[in-house]
């Protein structure tokens, strides 16, 4: 016996491309790559532009739930740090929470994590099984670095069965020894090929010496693999010629002197345990899958918003998405059953109850509790949930009660950063929204914190009340709220000053940044009121429409400024006059 050596040696494998890899196949979760918002979080979250008492009790009632058991809780922020805050979060050494530029539904929160993923090398048979077997409609090729080499779905593989039986390309198949073995779950008794990856045109050898050598004609033998069962007259032709794959069916064994032969013209022999028309089969589902996958899938972002992925989904022919990070790792995939799902994120408001005034995209996730001393606005909820909203002048008093009344024990810079919110939005127990209640739990908290209020209160607005220091942006933005009256919007910025020298040395800048805040936000009315802590009285700088400022009845100092004695709380004095004057001119 002897092989045609000359063509053997001289001509070129047709190998598109070459690669060593793992020789078995497995499905990849992606839960051990990821675990980004895997399970739900709670935010308790203040108003945008969050004032002292919104950050504060924002802390206080997290450290609360924490202490009840809540898991995955924690404070947030819908803007900036002010500078009364920041002293007072500075002073007890804490961080401020976390910010949130909005809280809209994005792909991390609804993609599906644990995605049944094949590697680049699985065959087309074991994808075929997974789909199967997991009930699915697309699966990721996964390269070692877990980056998606593209998908296969139920199309793919209906073309892929359509395209073999086609007459051209029936006997071609792009795959490896090691594949074919594993397909088959057969025997290798001689591999000069291992994980080489090289198209093969397959023959099956069921027929006489004349015919087979007919049906092989002047093919490459390196591009051949032949299947055949007990005909050793068929396997020596084939071992002779010098072909890349002798397959035996049957689980028949060799005759040791073509096992001699094959090693030395350097052919691939497989023994299959199946039948020749079973094998033949299996050999055309070796394929790899990062060959008959689709590159052209559609990816997303996991920051990319919800809204965008539905419009994208229903312009889409494809069945989902991919969700790859900013390094090209699958991190989930998206399809249309997952639209359905709900965000991951769930909100606490503190401090305010009205989503004209909530973090953005607030109405698109579950609130499930709201902690208040404001009025009650236009929220709306599908299911009933848990509404404290308290006539007293601070959410921290409130918080602060809870403590005391369930017994939990508060840490003292969590006492004395309930203190100084009770202290900020009462402006000293001095405002007209003050009550009894809050003049009762400062004493618990003076005890729990080891501070005097009245020496903390002057500490805090002393160190905090110039207005040059703060900049004309943040001394309008960082306590300025938004309120709407039969459609038509007006807005009310408030800080503590000690005295008015200042307010007067930057008046010009401060009523600029109104006019920008007005026109940025559609609004009729923009107003700043300045409060004087020491004498408990107010100015009002105004820019507006003319119908809504000659309406206005305080007294007028000068164009766009007015006098407001006694006056200290936008909530209680300032925004319900407001209010009724929008309801009577329109």
């Amino acid at each position: 016996m002897h092989c045609q050596t000359g063509k053997f040696v001289k001509q070129r494998y047709p190998i598109l491309s070459v690669r060593r890899r793992r020789r078995e196949y497995f499905m990849v979760s992606t839960k051990s790559m990821v675990d980004v918002m895997e399970k739900e979080i709670i935010y308790i979250i203040g108003h945008k532009n969050p004032d002292t008492d919104s950050i504060c009790s924002a802390i206080g009632l997290a450290e609360l739930k924490r202490a009840e058991g809540v898991d995955n809780i924690e404070p947030a922020r819908a803007g900036d740090i002010n500078p009364q805050t920041s002293f007072i979060l500075n002073y007890f050494n804490i961080k401020p929470p976390k910010y949130l530029a909005n809280v809209y539904p994005r792909a991390k929160d609804i993609m599906s994590k644990n995605v049944i993923s094949v590697t680049e090398d699985t065959t087309l048979l074991r994808t075929m099984e997974i789909i199967r077997e997991e009930n699915v409609r697309f699966i990721p090729v996964l390269d070692k670095s877990h980056k998606p080499k593209g998908i296969v779905t139920l199309m793919d593989l209906a073309k892929i069965q359509i395209a073999q039986i086609e007459a051209e390309s029936s006997r071609m198949v792009f795959t490896s020894a090691s594949n074919i073995k594993g397909t088959l779950k057969g025997e290798m008794v001689t591999d000069f090929m291992g994980d080489s990856e090289i198209n093969l045109y397959v023959y099956v050898g069921a027929m006489m010496k004349d015919s087979f050598l007919k049906v092989l004609g002047d093919s490459n033998p390196r591009e051949c693999a032949v299947i055949v069962g007990d005909r050793e007259q068929i396997q020596r032709i084939s071992v002779e010629r010098g072909i890349c794959i002798l397959i035996i069916t049957g689980g028949l064994k060799v005759n040791s002197l073509i096992i001699d032969a094959a090693r030395k013209c350097g052919v691939t022999i497989i023994i299959s345990p199946f039948d020749s028309a079973t094998t033949a089969l299996r050999v055309r589902l070796s394929t790899p899958a990062h060959k008959v996958c689709n590159s052209e899938f559609e990816k997303v972002s996991p920051d990319d918003l919800v809204e965008d992925i539905k419009h994208r989904l229903t312009k889409s022919k494809n069945r989902g998405l991919v969700v790859l990070d900013t390094d090209g790792v699958m991190q989930g995939i998206i399809t249309k059953s997952n639209l359905l799902r709900p965000s991951g994120i769930k909100l606490i408001l503190v401090d305010h109850n009205e989503l004209s005034q909530a973090i953005d995209g607030a109405e698109e996730v579950k609130i499930i509790e709201v902690v208040d001393h404001h009025r009650l606005g236009n929220f709306h909820t599908t299911q009933p949930i848990s509404f404290l909203c308290e006539p007293v002048g601070s959410t921290s008093t409130i918080v602060s009660e809870l403590f005391r009344e369930k017994g939990i024990k508060i840490k003292r810079e969590t006492a004395g950063l309930l203190l100084g919110g009770v202290l900020s939005d009462t402006v000293m127990l001095r405002s007209p929204t003050t009550t009894e209640r809050d003049r009762e739990i400062v004493p618990w908290l003076e005890e729990k914190s080891g501070l005097n209020h009245l020496a903390f209160g002057r500490e805090i607005f002393t160190a905090t009340s110039s207005l040059k220091k703060m900049g004309v942006e943040a001394v309008v933005k960082s306590d300025y709220k938004t309120y709407d009256a039969k459609g038509k919007k007006f807005g009310i910025g408030q800080v503590e000053t000690v005295g008015f020298d200042e307010f007067y040395e930057v008046k010009e800048d401060l009523k600029g940044e109104l006019l920008k805040v007005k026109n940025e936000r559609g609004l009729r009315l923009s107003t700043l009121l300045i409060t004087d802590i020491v004498y408990g009285n107010s100015l009002l700088l105004v820019v507006g429409e003319k119908e809504v400022i000659y309406n206005l009845d305080y007294p007028k100092l000068e164009e766009d400024i007015y006098e407001l004695k006694n006056v200290l709380s936008r909530k209680k004095q300032l925004a319900p006059h407001f209010l009724s004057l929008f309801n009577e001119i329109y």
